[in-house]
Parts: structure tokens; sequence; C-alpha cells
């Protein structure tokens, strides 16, 4: 069997396999984005919903509020904490109470690279900014756990690009798909993550097919 449909055959849920196939063409991103958004919906409304995520943005927040403490002098009325461990603890205890540990646990890691971005800010990140942030790296963690990890190789080697260079390929499109999460992902952080998961409006309308081109034949492949 070719090695496309091994990878392909790696891919679970509704609209990966569909943008595997567009990145080993190389389509544009406004193309592409749209339809790993659509994937990514789909895995949130289903197997990867995580109610979760206000709950670890607070504890990002917290962290970072601790962090901006400690900077603080302290006069000993309080003993400084550890921030990250602060953070460490709460993601533990959320991942405790989570019966669909797997998108916390993508949730989570996306929490501290945040909390690595902001510690050092100041004045600290607010709500808004965390919040951000974390929508567009756990939308990257699930596209990567989902999609990226399983068919990086053969996508790299259709499009003939280096691995340094498939990796370069990867973060601008994650760029690109930042706005997207964010607006994807604003809903479920005011609901306390009960909102339904709906994909952004696609970027670029769908084209519809002509009546002349439905009534063509399809051309036969020599193989």
């Amino acid at each position: 069997m070719p090695d496309g449909d091994r990878f392909e055959r790696s891919l679970h849920g509704r609209g990966w396999r569909k943008a595997y196939r567009m990145a080993c063409n190389n389509e544009p991103f406004t193309l592409l984005g749209d339809a790993l958004m659509t994937a990514v919906a789909a895995a949130l409304r289903g197997p990867l919903a995580c109610a979760s995520l206000p709950l670890v943005r607070d504890a990002v927040c917290n962290a970072l509020q601790e962090k901006a403490l400690s900077r603080q002098l302290n006069f000993g009325d309080r003993p400084l904490a550890d921030p990250y461990k602060l953070l460490a603890d709460a993601l533990a205890q959320i991942l405790a109470t989570d019966s669909n540990a797997l998108p916390t646990q993508l949730a989570a890691k996306a929490a501290q690279t945040v909390y690595l971005e902001y510690h050092l800010q100041r004045p600290p990140a607010t709500s808004e900014q965390v919040q951000n942030r974390l929508a567009e790296l756990f939308v990257e963690w699930v596209v990567r756990h989902q999609c990226l990890a399983r068919v990086r190789e053969p996508v790299a080697e259709k499009c003939g690009r280096t691995a340094e260079a498939q990796m370069a390929y990867e973060e601008n499109l994650f760029i690109h798909l930042a706005g997207p999460s964010r607006k994807m992902l604003a809903p479920v952080f005011r609901s306390d993550g009960a909102s339904t998961v709906r994909a952004p409006r696609r970027s670029t309308p769908q084209r519809r097919m002509t009546l002349d081109e439905l009534g063509q034949g399809i051309p036969v492949l020599e193989v």
C-alpha cells in the first residue's frame, strides 16, 4: 500500500484527511486554514471537548500574578511561593478532576508555554492576553497532535521541503491560524467551557461546480 494511504489512515476524526491532502498539495494557508479550523471544531465538539479551558486560563493568570508579587519587596509578612509550581499544582488538580484527560493535557501544555512567554512581562499580562494566547496554542497543540505529528514526513516530502523548511512552514501556518483560533474559542471561555464550538466563517468562499463541470466525465489516471 502506498505510503500516502498509510499516513492518511493514521488520521482519525472529521476533516483531518482532507486537510492532510491539501497540505500535500501545498494549498495556500487561506484554504488549508479553513480546513484545519473545521477539523479542530469537530474535534472540540467530540473527543477533544475541553470544558476546563476557563480553569486553565485562570490558573495561568493566578501564577502570573504571583510572579508579579514575587518581584516586589518581601517584608516577611508572607512567604514567597514558586509561581511555576503554583501553576503546575493547579493544572495537576484540574487534570485529576477531568474525565476527558487528553484535551486537558494539551491545554496544560499550552498553559505552561503561555506562562513562560509572559512571566517576565511588566505589568502582568491581562486575562484577555492570556486567554487569547492560550486559545492560539491550544489549537496549535490539537493540530499537531491530531494531524501534523502523524503526517509531517510525507507532507514535507511531497512538497519538497527539508525538515527545517517544514518546521518554518508550520510556524507560519500557526501564525495564520492565530486569529481564527481566538475567535473560535472565545465563546468557550465566556461560558465556562460549555459552549458549542463552531469553526469561524470561511476566509475564502466555497467554490460551487457548474452544471457543465458536473456533466464532465471523471478522467482516468494512467498507472
